[in-house]
């Protein structure tokens, strides 16, 4: 079979890129742990542009916090929103956002090398081994050590690499295992996302509640439902089948109002019986959906942020797997709705309402 031109092109990149980084710094791996009184300053890079990617990052920040409670950590994505996520964390001084497909900026690139190499950081983790502006970045970095999960196909050599031994079935647990590079015991079960909202941010998704409910005259009996319509490829659900399971719900009781959460790429709410509400700061968004009765999605980056916030949340996964990307909190369910009718869905809605 002949290889595409385009796989033939990143192979030669690649191998080039190997041989340039090699040229500007060659480190030997260890096996020997970091002593954690060495680190004050790390470099999380995890170049993604998805909310949710970015979201799960919060387990490994919350842990280095516990671990090392006075780490200064800078992150680096590739998503312009997610510094108005991560930056109001514990510990998280600054977040720098890079541009997708990093190579075909360089420009971008040198503002980039210049920033990070002003910097020279204790420790940085790579969290997306294999990733090829991952590794950039990495390489062009300056730290004592450098760390990812151990690959055979990496494009730099990290001063540590650790097995990636598959204790978390989540995906936002698994940065965890480069916790063993400390010798410290990891958590036993996957970690919840927590985003670390301020009491001053849910007083006032409170109040952005409260106003909307007095505007439009609901009464207090009330149960409010957020419902986040959008969604990645097959993983959408259509209008047709949240307009069917909305009816349902409310032929099932009367004392149920949907807020419809409009975003740029959802400028009109679903219907004319639904309230709808939009925000352009995502942390009081994620109060907000806390605010709420119930949070209903299909798996998408909302849903993971109504996750960290401790909102109640009905996750409905039609296309991926709930055991990697579902939520973890008790009182939240995830189901595949698959074979369910919009009546079988509306029934769930119903009694985690009332119960």
């Amino acid at each position: 079979m002949d290889i595409p031109l385009h796989s033939q092109l990143r192979k030669k990149l690649r191998k080039w890129l190997y041989i340039i980084f090699s040229l500007v710094k060659r480190t030997t791996p260890t096996d020997n742990y970091i002593d954690k009184k060495e680190i004050k300053q790390i470099l999380i890079v995890r170049p993604n542009y998805r909310i949710g990617n970015i979201i799960f990052l919060t387990p490994l920040i919350n842990e280095l916090e516990k671990h090392i409670p006075d780490v200064t950590i800078d992150i680096i994505v590739g998503m312009k929103l997610a510094g108005q996520i991560l930056e109001p964390m514990p510990n998280v001084r600054s977040v720098i956002d890079i541009p997708r497909k990093l190579l075909l900026h360089p420009l971008k690139l040198l503002e980039l090398i210049k920033k990070t190499r002003k910097e020279h950081y204790d420790l940085i983790f790579n969290v997306s081994s294999g990733s090829v502006s991952s590794e950039i970045v990495t390489a062009l970095s300056k730290a004592r050590y450098k760390a990812s999960f151990e690959n055979d196909k990496s494009l730099i050599h990290f001063t540590h690499t650790v097995e990636n031994e598959n204790r978390y079935k989540h995906f936002a647990s698994r940065p965890l295992e480069l916790l063993k590079l400390f010798g410290e015991r990891l958590p036993v079960n996957n970690v919840p996302l927590d985003i670390k909202l301020t009491s001053q941010e849910r007083e006032s998704a409170k109040t952005a509640l409260q106003n909307i409910i007095q505007e439009n005259n609901i009464p207090n009996e009330h149960k409010i439902v957020a419902l986040f319509r959008n969604a990645r490829f097959d993983k959408k659900i259509s209008d047709e089948w949240w307009n069917s399971w909305h009816k349902e719900l409310l032929n099932k009781d009367t004392k149920i109002t949907v807020i419809d959460i409009l975003s740029p790429d959802i400028l009109v709410k679903l219907n004319k019986d639904m309230l709808e509400y939009s925000t352009h700061n995502l942390r009081l968004l994620g109060a907000f959906f806390a605010e709420c009765d119930l949070y209903v999605s299909a798996d998408t980056g909302p849903l993971h942020l109504a996750s960290a916030s401790d909102a109640k949340v009905l996750a409905l996964f039609n296309n991926t797997d709930p055991n990697t990307y579902g939520i973890l909190e008790a009182k939240s369910k995830n189901i595949e709705v698959n074979g369910l009718s919009t009546d079988d869905v509306a029934k769930i809605c119903q009694n985690m309402l009332v119960n």
